[in-house]
């Protein structure tokens, strides 16, 4: 499996300064020759390639006297990237490539050569080293990224192939994501939410500072290391849930397809659907499932997993946000709303890998769906 590296680095005031000059030459290497590909586009009908822009590169550095003292590999992967995002721009339904900006909230450059590991320390050029926290891997693959967060830290990443031994597995189990529980599971277990951490003062503290003051820049730099503690708390938080999901050791873990992104547009809901974390669990759930030689599927987004009965498969009509226990009016089995939706869920995703396995299972038959009101018993709620 390939795995990802990420470990925090310490360089000194000198080494910060150096790779901050060479953070601001790749953005400008980046809007340049962008600027340059889209004027030529419009003149030409053309688009310029990899290898004409690399070779501009290398004469701009004779000329350029503060450019020439840029090592060359962060700017020849600065192309590379403008050369992926034009091409994605033409090939994929994709946006047109921005500019960069010195505000970008994280800010990096790669190097593919001259970097080694010795000890504790990275050396990123000839006798250039930094002292590091983490693992890095011994056979190393691909690129390092360093990148500078928001909060003043400073991070190296990189890509590496490692063995992993697939684990025994047993069953299956359903996912069910939500605003007052995280994660139910389809055996019963519940996982809570986080509760939500305000930075109220810290934002208007800011709010208070003029523009372009010390003070201004000094309410910024706690804002940032605040937001960067709460995103380090929810994914601690996050890594605990997956792996004590995961180390169960299912063969299958079934979750439904989310679109996070519509989703946040219910503005009673979007601070508690964006403070929960969706997205990222999922991503964790899934390499780890992965890493274990398990199989991690999704079921259609559209699926009525919350209003259909796991016990006979009956569709009610309604089924409000504030009703969480109810009783299916055709075989009165009682449900709770989470997670009934995690068995449906199970269900399905078993019905769709039966069908993906050619096995002649069909889906789960739906039942016809009510489009009357229809007085449901409900359990611990009112209708």
């Amino acid at each position: 499996m390939t795995k990802g590296y990420k470990v925090r680095i310490y360089p000194n005031q000198a080494q910060q300064e150096s790779m901050l000059r060479t953070i601001g030459a790749c953005r400008w290497v980046y809007n340049h020759f962008l600027e340059e590909r889209r004027n030529y586009y419009l003149e030409h009908k053309k688009t310029l390639s990899f290898g004409v822009i690399s070779r501009e590169l290398t004469q701009l550095r004779r000329e350029i006297a503060w450019l020439s003292e840029i090592q060359i590999h962060p700017l020849q992967q600065v192309l590379r990237q403008l050369d992926t995002a034009y091409g994605n721009f033409f090939r994929k339904d994709a946006h047109f490539p921005r500019c960069k900006s010195k505000k970008d909230q994280r800010q990096s450059f790669r190097k593919v050569a001259g970097w080694h590991i010795k000890d504790n320390k990275l050396y990123v050029a000839t006798g250039v080293s930094m002292r590091f926290r983490g693992t890095f891997p011994t056979k190393r693959e691909g690129t390092l990224t360093i990148s500078r967060t928001p909060d003043g830290k400073w991070y190296a990443s990189t890509v590496a192939t490692v063995a992993i031994e697939p684990k025994k597995l047993n069953d299956s189990i359903g996912l069910d994501m939500g605003i007052k529980s995280l994660v139910v599971t389809s055996d019963g277990e519940n996982y809570p939410n986080l509760p939500i951490l305000s930075t109220r003062r810290e934002d208007k503290s800011l709010s208070r500072k003029v523009k372009g003051s010390k003070a201004r820049l000094k309410a910024r730099s706690i804002l940032a290391r605040k937001h960067a503690k709460i995103a380090n708390i929810r994914k601690n938080y996050l890594h605990h849930i997956s792996k004590a999901i995961v180390s169960k050791n299912h063969a299958v873990i079934a979750v439904e397809n989310l679109t996070v992104r519509n989703m946040l547009r219910n503005h009673k809901l979007a601070r508690s659907i964006s403070h929960a974390g969706w997205s990222e669990l999922l991503r964790q759930l899934k390499y780890k499932q992965e890493w274990t030689g398990g199989r991690f599927t999704a079921i259609d987004r559209f699926f009525p997993s919350s209003k259909t009965c796991s016990n006979c498969n009956y569709i009610v009509g309604k089924l409000p946000l504030s009703i969480r226990a109810w009783e299916c009016p055709k075989c009165h089995a009682q449900h709770d709303r989470d997670i009934n939706a995690a068995k449906m869920i199970l269900q399905q995703a078993g019905e769709q890998l039966g069908a993906e396995a050619g096995d002649g299972r069909k889906t789960v038959r739906r039942s016809l769906r009510v489009t009357r009101p229809m007085k449901l018993g409900y359990v611990g709620g009112t209708q």
